[in-house]
């Protein structure tokens, strides 16, 4: 396999798997998942910490989306949106086949 379709496969386990935990998120607790969702006890920090580390690339093209639709953002930041959720949906795509490869 090439390195592009490494690259492309890792990106859509990355984003496949943050969609996931945000839609059991949303199932479980009937509320949308936002990214750092301040809470106030220290369990509840570091559950929010890691709760937006695995499921940030899902939160961020959410908000592009929705701020595209209502046309409160321009096309720039638009993109640069989608390069870092696409980059941070690399990232987790890598970690998750790297521990799928472990096992």
């Amino acid at each position: 396999m090439s390195e592009l379709g490494v690259f492309v496969y890792c990106a859509a386990i990355g984003f496949a798997a943050a969609a996931t935990l945000a839609s059991f998120y949303q199932w479980v607790t009937s509320e949308q998942a936002e990214l750092f969702a301040v809470k106030r006890t220290v369990p509840g920090v570091a559950f929010a910490v890691l709760f937006s580390m695995f499921c940030g690339p899902f939160l961020v093209m959410r908000r592009v989306v929705s701020a595209l639709r209502a046309r409160e953002i321009a096309a720039l930041p638009a993109l640069i949106g989608v390069v870092i959720a696409g980059m941070w949906s690399v990232c987790a795509g890598i970690f998750y086949v790297s521990i799928l490869v472990s096992a």
